[in-house]
């Protein structure tokens, strides 16, 4: 008997470009790990970007975060059984310097080629699990893209009268903070459109250590990789002394959600939630001014955590 949704005939209906901190907080890596075992995406190429500087995750000794970003990637990609399938790129190995200067990358100038092909019959996505680096340098030099591609991004504050923010959080949200001046740029100065989850939202995305001890784990090599990953930030936070609970948030993930989990039909993340709104000035501070001329973008203010969790515990 033929076996019922097969999935080695589910094709691809979306091409995706990763750019994610991988040296970082490894929910980064759950994500990069969950989206290459999405049947329903094409990854085109996998970015490997800079953290701040002075980062309390950084990793190198020599500050080569990119370089870290880049290794922590691959191992995942071999994991996935998909080395040679995808490239793993150098993302700019610092933020911006200002507004009008573009940084220079591998994985900017691939952004700009991927978006300009004309030989695609599908969409284009641009998920961001950190700053704006790469995809705002990537307009500056090719303002064309803006018409070519969505990016879908995981950071920023809260947006009033939507959401508050949670007890004691800077304005400076963390992954705006890598890179503030992509921030100015992608919001101010670009055309690029944009599907926000904000700070409130990606916290939502929690996972008990119970629940990642039974059900990721034992799932091979690669479960048991991703376990030791996130596990060590609880061990390395007990150790000085800070009391991180039981659970992990999975922060990144929403970018599988958005993409690879679209409804069949009308396509679109249809059992999360969204309002259209007119994009914000941003504030180096962090914070929003409203601005009523702003291009739509949407931002995201509920999140089928149901569906993300369960399809990445069965992936």
């Amino acid at each position: 008997m033929t076996e019922a949704w097969n999935i080695d005939l589910i094709q691809p209906r979306m091409r995706v470009i990763i750019d994610n901190d991988f040296s970082g907080d490894p929910d980064g890596l759950v994500q990069l790990a969950h989206h290459l075992l999405s049947p329903s995406v094409e990854v085109r190429a996998i970015i490997g970007t800079h953290l701040r500087e002075g980062d309390p995750w950084g990793q190198s000794p020599d500050g080569d975060e990119v370089a870290v970003a880049v290794a922590a990637a691959e191992k995942i990609v071999s994991l996935c059984g998909k080395t040679g399938q995808v490239s793993v790129l150098a993302g700019a190995p610092t933020a911006m310097i200002n507004v009008h200067t573009p940084q220079q990358s591998e994985g900017i100038r691939f952004i700009i080629q991927e978006a300009m092909r004309d030989d695609a019959d599908t969409p284009l996505f641009v998920v961001c699990g950190a700053s704006l680096t790469e995809i705002a340098s990537a307009y500056l030099i090719e303002p064309r893209i803006a018409e070519r591609l969505t990016v879908i991004w995981i950071g920023g504050h809260e947006h009033e009268g939507l959401a508050v923010p949670p007890p004691g959080a800077p304005d400076l949200e963390y992954n705006l903070h890598e890179d503030v001046i992509s921030g100015l740029v992608f919001f101010n100065h670009s055309a690029l459109q944009l599907w926000q989850i904000p700070r409130d939202q990606y916290r939502h995305v929690l996972a008990s250590r119970a629940e990642l001890k039974l059900r990721v784990a034992p799932q091979g090599a690669l479960g048991a990789h991703l376990y030791q990953a996130l596990g060590q930030v609880g061990d390395s936070l007990s150790a000085l002394g800070y009391r991180a609970g039981e659970v992990y948030c999975l922060g990144d993930s929403p970018l599988v959600l958005l993409t690879a989990l679209q409804s069949a039909f009308e396509s679109d993340p249809a059992s999360s939630r969204y309002v259209t709104m007119p994009c914000p000035t941003l504030l180096e501070s962090g914070l929003y001014r409203a601005n009523p001329n702003g291009r739509p973008i949407r931002v995201y203010t509920l999140l089928d955590n149901r569906m993300l969790l369960e399809d990445l515990m069965q992936s």
